[in-house]
């Protein structure tokens, strides 16, 4: 048959074409013939014989990767990083420690090292002792982010005056290589001393000042409006949101959660931050703390940029945050609200292809504490989205009930977004964030979903939810402004309604009803909810099969639509369970 034409290349850059023979492919599988010939290069410095880097003819894929590795060039890339990952241990095993932690839990170094080399190994160096007097976050961020060095810590977790560096060549002079990695590190570490010792001259609170002349959006003002806006919000959630009807409320945290928001961004104008921008938060935790300030001012500030994951085992720990738990959520909540709220107000909105100021990724984290609020703070509030962004609305003069609103449904998609990245079914995610904007709780949506597999491959529930996508649609025939209305001034259903099925509906719902509703407003027991629920599809099977709804007679007809209205705004309460309908049932 015709060629199919292969694309194959090496870290040097260089493409390398291949003519094969589609029935060869077919046959065995595997690439067996080159009707041509392709020409490969290998390792651009180390040779065996003759010239580094020279052409290398091949004739199949299999001597293309014998050639490579004779040359220097190690083809598959899960060789390359299992070699660094060996030769990596060894070493730190030399040095009488290990690769540090913070390589695997903050950094993707080690996923990151082998595609920048074709041929690795490992080096070791050291730098003096005096910079262990630094911050542990500063000499890390130096060898990890700047350098791509491995840092080495003890047995007991204590950084060691080492690390590993990764090389693209033979260490057949380890040592000189070794010296050169020195210098730069020293270099660096020298200057992050300078800067930790000349920042610490000045205290955060004198730095506040300074925010103005960092602007963080000219619609939205500059890095110390923004501050003062934080402080507020962060103030505002701690009493109103977090700590409201507590009885044993802890002192003065509201305080403590305004001047930690106070001074959040206040590390901006440090040079530590202009030199290492990774440190940014970080380390204004670690001036705060150097400063004396309380523990759960300290630990605020430190993890106020968290959390960026969405897993429920993502930093911060509870254990991380100590005392500092609630004064962090608020704070935390509060720049990415602030972030949120002031960007929507200035136009920027996210695209499907755009999103430069990182508004899905502030969303998520606002989304992840507001889910895992009680594993992270020991709280058991359940504040919405709507809620937060409500009570704020007086300090953004440009958020109208357009931008609102607008705001509103991207924080809704981004809850349904969280809960799918934790691998729920997309269908119950649906079910419990579409068309259910005024009663989205996301913490309860967690606790929803816990339970709800137990409940959607059931044939009860199956049938439940493929009659309330009928109730659904005839309920639409009358306005909710007219149900509202109906049901405050209009003639009791009792009245009315005098069918069997249809007293037995009615029934249904004002008995099911107060156990549902008894759940929901508590958020707890949801799968005693969901069994409610699951309960009523008898009686709405029974209700449509001898009940005309759209009857001529208008008064019978709007009660019966009054009817399927109440049974759908209890439902949504707890889920638009239509979304559960497998997509054949609902075309069907």
């Amino acid at each position: 048959g015709r060629p199919i034409r292969w694309i194959l290349y090496t870290y040097g850059g260089r493409v390398v074409p291949f003519s094969i023979s589609r029935s060869s492919v077919a046959q065995t599988g595997q690439v067996q013939d080159v009707s041509s010939g392709a020409v490969t290069y290998g390792h651009r410095f180390l040779t065996t014989s003759g010239r580094a880097g020279r052409a290398i003819k091949v004739r199949s894929f299999e001597e293309y990767r014998a050639r490579l590795l004779e040359n220097f060039v190690i083809l598959a890339r899960s060789e390359r990083h299992d070699k660094i990952a060996r030769e990596l241990d060894a070493k730190a095993r030399r040095l009488q420690g290990r690769v540090s932690r913070t390589v695997y839990a903050e950094s993707a170094l080690l996923r990151e090292v082998p595609d920048l080399v074709e041929y690795p190994s490992v080096v070791a160096g050291t730098f003096a002792l005096e910079f262990l007097e630094l911050p542990e976050e500063v000499l890390t961020t130096t060898l990890i982010h700047h350098q791509h060095y491995f840092p080495v810590e003890s047995e007991d977790g204590k950084l060691k005056n080492a690390f590993l560096a990764v090389i693209n060549t033979e260490p057949d002079n380890e040592r000189t290589i070794a010296r050169n990695a020195e210098r730069v590190v020293s270099a660096r570490l020298r200057d992050a001393r300078f800067f930790w010792e000349t920042d610490r001259k000045v205290p955060l609170e004198s730095r506040v000042d300074r925010l103005s002349t960092l602007l963080f959006h000219k619609k939205a003002g500059s890095y110390k409006d923004k501050a003062e806006r934080i402080a507020h919000i962060a103030e505002d959630i701690a009493r109103i949101a977090f700590l409201r009807g507590a009885t044993q409320a802890p002192g003065g945290i509201p305080d403590l959660a305004k001047e930690a928001g106070r001074l959040a961004k206040a590390d901006l104008t440090t040079d530590m931050v202009r030199e290492f921008p990774e440190l940014q938060g970080t380390i204004g935790g670690i001036y705060a703390r150097e400063e004396g300030k309380r523990e759960e001012i300290w630990k605020a500030i430190y993890f106020h940029y968290l959390p960026i994951a969405v897993e429920p085992d993502a930093p911060p720990s509870r254990q991380q945050l100590g005392a500092a738990a609630i004064p962090w959520a608020a704070v935390s909540l509060a720049d990415k609200l602030d972030t949120l709220i002031s960007l929507f107000v200035a136009g920027e909105r996210p695209t499907g292809s755009r999103d430069p100021f990182g508004l899905r990724r502030a969303a998520h984290g606002a989304v992840r504490v507001l889910i895992d609020l009680p594993e992270l703070t020991g709280l058991n509030v359940r504040p919405t989205v709507t809620e937060l962004i409500s009570r704020v609305r007086q300090l953004y003069p440009g958020l109208d009930e357009e931008v609102f609103q607008d705001l509103l449904a991207f924080m809704h998609e981004r809850v349904a977004s969280v809960f799918e990245q934790r691998g729920h079914d997309r269908r119950n995610v649906r079910a419990l964030t579409v068309d259910r904007h005024a009663h989205l709780i996301p913490l309860d949506e967690r606790r929803k979903l816990e339970v709800l597999p137990e409940f959607t491959k059931t044939q009860d529930f199956q049938r439940l939810a493929a009659a309330f996508k009928r109730v659904r649609n005839l309920a639409k025939q009358l306005d909710m402004a007219d149900f509202d209305n109906e049901e405050n001034h209009g003639p009791q259903l009792e009245n009315i309604l005098v069918e069997p099925a249809e007293r037995t509906l009615l029934s249904e719902i004002a008995n099911r009803g107060d156990a549902i509703q008894k759940c929901v407003a508590g958020g707890v027991n949801f799968r005693e909810a969901f069994a409610e629920a699951s309960r009523f599809g008898p009686a709405v099977d029974k209700f449509f099969d001898d009940v005309l709804v759209m009857t001529e007679d208008a008064r019978l007809r709007t009660a019966r639509l009054r009817l399927l209205r109440r049974l759908e705004r209890l439902m949504l309460r707890l889920a638009n369970i239509s979304e559960i309908v497998p997509e054949e049932s609902k075309q069907a």
